[in-house]
């Protein structure tokens, strides 16, 4: 009898853990399951965007460097590159120094700031798959959405009516595409917030919620044990046999 009482004591325990901690462990497999199920190149979107790098173009009298550095004194470090502008490609110097990041046209060195016609022209360039349908273009300058990361604004925002909601976001001074997000990655980022249990940053793998279910969860699986233990003690027992 005295066995019985401490079992069952034991079966109690084992309910009120599970009940606790039981959910989590569903999450963290459902979680886990997700994460290793899509393969990091598909959830980082690769298969969204292609390489749009290209060469200048050879009727193309660019300025000298002296005559840029000149004109813009600031300036650290300089790259010849090109950008899909007003429906053709546009030979441009893309600096940075100080006062930040800018592209200037690469034969007349003005600048060029770029408008949302500008920034549609050249998500479209990046944006891999057929038949590209923006549904939105949004300047961001503050309140950005959860998964960008608030360093990057200002920044353009341009969404896809696409079956993945894909977002491409552009540097506001360069053109540049900085990230791209799907609905693959958004489910990916809410698998990890749950999984690691920081609903906040969604970076801290040490967080005390994590460390306080893993120890219940330990807890939950040595009350498991014990109660199997019992379990093939009582099948062992004769009938008729001691309680």
């Amino acid at each position: 009898m005295a066995q019985h009482q401490r079992s069952s004591q034991w079966r109690v325990w084992h309910r009120w853990l599970s009940l606790i901690f039981g959910v989590q462990m569903v999450i963290w497999t459902i979680s886990g399951a997700y994460m290793v199920f899509f393969q990091l190149d598909f959830i980082h979107g690769d298969h969204l965007v292609q390489d749009t790098s290209a060469a200048v173009p050879a009727d193309t009298q660019v300025a000298p460097l002296e005559q840029l550095l000149e004109r813009y004194p600031h300036t650290q470090t300089v790259a010849l590159e090109t950008r899909w502008l007003n429906s053709q490609l546009t030979a441009v110097y893309e600096l940075d120094g100080h006062q930040g990041q800018a592209i200037v046209n690469a034969e007349t060195l003005a600048p060029i700031a770029l408008q949302e016609e500008h920034i549609r022209e050249l998500a479209n360039r990046y944006y891999a798959l057929e038949a590209p349908t923006i549904d939105s273009v949004v300047y961001l300058t503050e309140n950005p959405p959860t998964e960008l990361n608030p360093a990057l604004l200002p920044i353009w925002q341009v969404n896809y009516d696409d079956f993945g909601n894909t977002s491409l976001y552009l540097s506001e001074s360069t053109g540049e595409m900085l990230v791209k997000r799907h609905t693959f990655w958004r489910g990916f980022d809410i698998m990890w917030m749950t999984h690691i249990m920081d609903y906040s940053d969604r970076v801290d793998i040490e967080t005390w919620w994590l460390k306080v279910f893993i120890i219940g969860t330990f807890i939950l699986m040595i009350t498991g044990a014990v109660l199997l233990v019992y379990t093939i003690s009582f099948k062992k027992k004769k009938p008729g046999g001691a309680q």
